[in-house]
């Protein structure tokens, strides 16, 4: 999510002009979590609502304003439990629901594999490992669960997911679905995703060729997109997992986990999947 701000923080001129606030989270780090605390997850006062906008807002004209943090859904230490990861994430979607318990607050999750968000976590917690997993079964890291929570918790709210794998595919349409822009609307790094991938010479290529077909429906890029990916570095598409104790069997039946777990949230009535 870091990487999709960023991206979208790069066209906040553009985007300001259609309604649209993306505060950076430096503005409001901590603020929005004392607020919860001190509401005890109940709604916030329409005085308190104000002091919340008017923390991260420039203009009173925004129409709607784009937040993110990782700890919104929890901490990096209580992210991985026996019944799933997050499972305190429903009770924090609540919280910052109630924050702007009158406004048509949206939620954007982005899922990864168990041992990318593993790996993710324990570099967050300085290579201690012990303190992410204690004596958890990796085959108990499932997404689904959190989901089912969230849906009981504000079924009333918008939840809108999407697979970390599949960004070199979908990172066009998470950007505009997060922004609540159209696909008309023109975005800088569309291919910032894959410009990590593909050679400079390759993407290069791969505009040009988008770029001959205005009328390109979005599976047409995507079959642009995975041609252009078959002839990248096979390095760069795989990522390297050190984690202690976990041999390539173990990933292996974790990715077959992982898909099932996709599977079962793209099919939750209340979630809309955005899917390669």
């Amino acid at each position: 999510m870091d990487r999709l701000i960023r991206t979208l923080l790069r066209n906040r001129d553009e985007l300001w002009r259609a309604g649209v606030e993306v505060p950076s989270p430096r503005r409001y780090r901590g603020v929005y979590g004392e607020a919860m605390v001190a509401l005890k997850g109940g709604p916030a006062s329409a005085e308190m609502q104000e002091m919340l906008l008017d923390a991260v807002m420039v203009s009173d004209d925004a129409a709607r304003v784009v937040l993110s943090q990782a700890a919104f859904i929890g901490q990096p230490k209580r992210a991985v439990t026996p019944t799933g990861v997050y499972p305190t994430a429903h009770h924090r979607m609540t919280g910052l629901s109630n924050l702007f318990p009158q406004s048509p607050v949206e939620f954007f999750v982005s899922i990864l594999h168990p041992a990318r968000h593993v790996q993710d976590l324990v570099s967050q917690m300085k290579g201690d490992y012990a303190a992410v997993m204690e004596d958890i079964d990796p085959r108990q890291l499932r997404w689904a669960p959190m989901f089912q929570r969230m849906l009981g918790a504000v079924p009333d709210r918008r939840i809108v997911a999407w697979a970390e794998e599949d960004l070199p595919f979908t990172w066009p349409e998470v950007l505009r679905a997060v922004a609540g822009v159209t696909a008309a609307m023109p975005l800088q790094d569309e291919d910032a995703i894959l410009s990590d991938l593909l050679s400079p010479e390759a993407l290069e290529q791969l505009n040009a060729e988008i770029a001959e077909q205005p009328e390109l429906s979005v599976n047409g890029r995507r079959d642009l997109v995975e041609q252009a990916l078959a002839q990248a570095e096979p390095a760069k598409l795989e990522a390297d997992i050190d984690l202690p104790g976990w041999s390539q069997d173990l990933i292996d039946e974790l990715s077959e986990i992982y898909a099932a777990d996709l599977a079962e949230i793209a099919a939750l009535s209340g979630v809309e999947f955005i899917s390669a």
